[in-house]
């Protein structure tokens, strides 16, 4: 008798954005928006200055960083279900993909965004990215999208 193998959460948003390519219309906006969100209270609270000029140089870079990030997270929890069959428990998959993700995101903030910061604001830009902007949608109980 063959196991079935669901695919839960995994790949949430990106199996999502491939059933439903309109949903990229509101995912890409919305993490462009929360990532300007994110830099511009950081760039304030950091006291930086020429806001303007950072926030122009860097948000492409920021939200680019982000989107390669949730992916690599992604195609962990696909690896893990499809090759390891490892999907009884869905925090078993979901929580190392969001650190996973998280450690991505500081990791290419760190070393390719804000290369030319301050080491002490390069390390606090990439820290705040890394924890406010990492994919907690991975948590989501699918249930509740779908209600079964």
């Amino acid at each position: 008798m063959k196991k079935e193998t669901r695919l839960y959460n995994v790949l949430f948003p990106l199996w999502m954005l491939m059933l439903f390519p309109q949903a990229w219309l509101v995912v890409l906006p919305g993490n462009f928006i929360i990532d300007s969100v994110v830099l511009v209270v950081s760039m304030f609270a950091l006291k930086m200055q020429e806001k303007k000029t950072f926030y122009k140089k860097t948000i492409l870079k920021i939200f680019g960083i982000g989107i390669l990030s949730d992916i690599i997270g992604s195609a962990y929890m696909l690896m893990m279900m499809v090759v390891f069959e490892a999907g009884s428990i869905e925090l078993l998959l979901t929580v190392p993909a969001l650190i996973l993700s998280a450690v991505c995101i500081f990791l290419f903030n760190y070393y390719i965004t804000f290369k030319q910061c301050d080491k002490s604001v390069r390390w606090k830009l990439a820290l705040i990215f890394a924890v406010v902007t990492a994919p907690y949608t991975f948590l989501v109980p699918t249930p509740w999208l779908y209600g079964y």
